[in-house]
């Protein structure tokens, strides 16, 4: 797996990633603690050293991104406490965004991808 780019803004914290036939994986936990969310971008080619750690800070409002070009599979697993909730919308291609609200206390979801890009952006926890 190679990274195309990986930028942190002021406001917003994304990362584009160009995957093979590999899984891949987003871990989001939110440190409340440290009034953030971290977000760890992944995949399993152990060969491959591709971890990132991406942060939203206190003040930050948006989302954590990732861009993805030939993915076939990703887990995302979010780690919050009991009651949280984070709002994810995923985009294929040039399809519409779709946006749902999921549980976020210790769950996973697993999305099968069938185009060329996929987007996701994933939600601070929310009350």
């Amino acid at each position: 797996m190679k990274k195309i780019k990986i930028s942190v803004a002021v406001l917003l914290c994304s990362a584009a990633v160009k995957a093979q036939n590999y899984t891949e994986y987003i871990d989001i936990s939110s440190k409340k603690l440290f009034g953030r969310s971290e977000m760890v971008v992944y995949n399993d080619d152990t060969n491959y050293n591709d971890l990132e750690y991406l942060y939203l800070g206190p003040f930050n409002k948006n989302f954590h991104f990732v861009k993805y070009t030939n993915v076939k599979k990703i887990i995302i697993s979010l780690q919050d406490d009991l009651g949280d909730t984070r709002k994810i919308c995923t985009q294929q291609d040039t399809f519409k965004v779709h946006c749902q609200v999921y549980d976020s206390f210790a769950q996973q979801y697993k999305i099968n991808v069938s185009t060329k890009e996929f987007k996701i952006w994933i939600s601070k926890p929310l009350k």
